[in-house]
C-alpha cells in the first residue's frame, strides 16, 4: 500500500472515529432525548438502520479490493439469524396475520438489533483506532457522575426533580431519563469502561468513581441494578489477585445476585402475582405450548405491535380485563421481554435466540484482544442485559443499542492496544539485533 493511500485510509479511520463517538454519546443520553421530544426515542432505530447501510456499502467496497469482510462468526450469526427469521413467520403465514408485515418486521427487527448492531460494526470498525479518546472518554464519564450528586444533593435542600417511586423506604430518581432503569444502565457502562481502561492502560482501579457511581445506582432504586453492580464490585476487588477466574467465583455471585433480587423474581413470577409483567409471562407459557413450536406469530403477545393493533390473544387468554393490558390501556403490554420471545417465537424461537446470545457472548470474547480480565469486563455489558431481560425490556428497547456500541467501542480499543504492543516489541527486536 502507497503512503498516499496510507494517508487516506488513516483519514477515513479518523472521520468514521469521530462519527462513532458522538453516536455512542447520543445512544448513551437517548432515553434523556425522549423526554424532550418523543421523536428523538427512534435515534436508536436510526442508528442501527445506519450501520445496516454502512455495513453493507463497506463490504461491497472490500469485495472489489477482494478483500474478506465476514468471518466464521458472522456467518454462522447470520445463518442462524436466518432459520431464527422463518421460524418467527412461519405462524403470520399460515395462520394469518394480526398485525400489518411492516410491524411484523419491525418487530423481529426488534428482537435481533443487539445483533445487527454488533456484527455490523464489527465490519465498520475495522482500522478504526480510538486511544486518542479515551482521556476525553474518562472527562465525559467524571462530568457525567459529578453533575448527577450534584443534582440530587441540590434537591435534598431543593426538591427539582420529581420522585419516579419510593422504593428502600427512600424517594428514587431517574435524573432526566425516562425510567431509573436506561439511567442505571448509563452508569453502569460509564463504570465498566473505567475500569476498561485502567486495566488496558494498566493504572489503579477507579475504586472513588465506582463507588460514586454506587451511590447514583442506590438512588435509582433499580434492585437487579443495585445487585449487579455489587457483584461487579465484589469482582473487582477479586480480579488483582487471581490469574485465572474459577467456576466458583461466578457460581458464588451468581447465589449473592439471585440472593439480594429474590423478593424482586418471586414478587413479578410467582403464581399469586397479578401484575402484568408476571400475568404476561405466565400466559406466554401457555400460548407456547398452545401454538406449539412455532408460538403465535409476529406482533401477536408482548410487542408494540399486538399493542398498537390490540391483539386477539389478550381478550382469549383473559388479559383485556388485566390493569395496564386493556384495550383501552395497554400501557404495560410490553413489560416483558421473554413473555413477548415464548408467546410469539415459541419454544423453538426461544431456543435459537438463547443460541444467538451465547454465539455472541463468544463472539464478544474472542474478538478482544488480552487477557481474562480484559474479556471478562467487555462482555460485562451485554451479561448484564441479559441478567435484567426477565424483569426489564432492555434486549427490546433503544437501550441495547448503547450496550452494544460501547462493547464494540471496547473492543476496538483492545485490538488498538494489543496492535501498538506488537509494534514496540517488533521495533525493540530490531533494535536488539542492529545493538548485536
Amino acid at each position: 500500500m502507497s503512503a498516499e493511500n496510507q494517508v487516506k485510509k488513516r483519514r477515513r479511520g479518523e472521520s468514521f472515529m469521530f462519527v462513532f463517538m458522538i453516536l455512542l454519546l447520543v445512544a448513551l443520553f437517548s432515553s434523556m432525548l425522549e423526554t424532550i421530544n418523543p421523536f428523538l426515542g427512534y435515534i436508536d432505530e436510526v442508528i442501527v438502520f445506519a450501520f445496516i447501510a454502512a455495513a453493507f456499502i463497506k463490504m461491497l467496497f472490500l469485495e472489489r479490493q477482494q478483500v474478506k469482510s465476514l468471518d466464521g462468526w458472522m456467518i454462522t450469526a447470520f445463518v442462524l439469524c436466518s432459520v431464527f427469521l422463518i421460524v418467527a413467520f412461519i405462524p403470520n403465514l399460515y395462520a394469518g396475520a394480526h398485525s400489518t408485515l411492516l410491524m411484523q418486521v419491525y418487530t423481529f427487527f426488534g428482537i435481533t438489533k443487539f445483533l445487527l448492531v454488533f456484527f455490523c460494526g464489527r465490519i465498520l470498525l475495522q482500522n478504526t483506532r480510538f486511544i486518542t479518546t479515551i482521556p476525553w472518554m474518562k472527562k465525559v464519564s467524571w462530568l457525567f457522575t459529578i453533575l448527577c450528586l450534584i443534582a440530587y444533593a441540590v434537591n435534598l435542600v431543593f426538591p427539582l426533580m420529581q420522585a419516579f417511586d419510593t422504593r428502600f423506604g427512600m424517594e428514587t430518581y431517574s435524573y432526566g431519563f425516562g425510567h431509573p432503569a436506561p439511567f442505571s444502565m448509563v452508569v453502569i457502562l460509564f463504570s465498566v469502561m473505567m475500569v476498561f481502561f485502567s486495566l488496558l492502560q494498566k493504572t489503579k482501579m477507579p475504586y472513588v468513581y465506582l463507588t460514586l457511581n454506587l451511590l447514583l445506582i442506590v438512588t435509582a432504586g433499580r434492585s437487579t441494578a443495585i445487585g449487579i453492580y455489587l457483584c461487579f464490585f465484589l469482582l473487582l476487588l477479586i480480579l488483582p489477585h487471581i490469574k485465572r477466574l474459577p467456576v466458583s467465583v461466578f457460581i458464588t455471585l451468581g447465589i449473592f445476585l439471585l440472593w439480594f433480587s429474590w423478593d424482586r423474581i418471586s414478587n413479578q413470577f410467582g403464581a399469586e402475582n397479578t401484575e402484568a409483567r408476571g400475568i404476561l409471562l405466565r400466559t406466554s407459557v401457555d400460548i407456547a405450548k398452545d401454538y406449539f413450536p412455532f408460538g403465535a406469530g409476529l406482533g401477536m403477545f408482548g410487542s408494540n405491535a399486538s399493542r398498537l393493533d390490540y391483539s386477539p390473544l389478550y381478550n382469549e387468554y383473559h388479559l383485556s380485563h388485566v390493569w395496564g393490558l386493556s384495550e383501552l390501556n395497554p400501557a404495560f403490554i410490553t413489560d416483558s421481554y421473554w413473555a413477548m420471545i415464548i408467546g410469539e417465537t415459541g419454544f423453538l424461537g426461544v431456543i435459537l435466540l438463547i443460541t444467538l446470545f451465547v454465539i455472541t457472548v463468544l463472539a464478544i470474547i474472542r474478538y478482544t484482544s488480552g487477557n481474562f480480565k480484559l474479556k471478562l469486563i467487555v462482555v460485562f455489558p451485554f451479561i448484564y442485559a441479559l441478567f435484567t431481560s426477565p424483569v426489564d425490556t432492555l434486549l427490546a428497547s433503544g437501550s441495547i443499542v448503547s450496550v452494544m456500541l460501547v462493547v464494540l467501542y471496547m473492543i476496538t480499543l483492545s485490538k488498538e492496544a494489543a496492535s501498538e504492543q506488537q509494534e514496540r516489541r517488533t521495533i525493540g527486536g530490531k533494535n536488539d539485533v542492529q545493538n548485536r
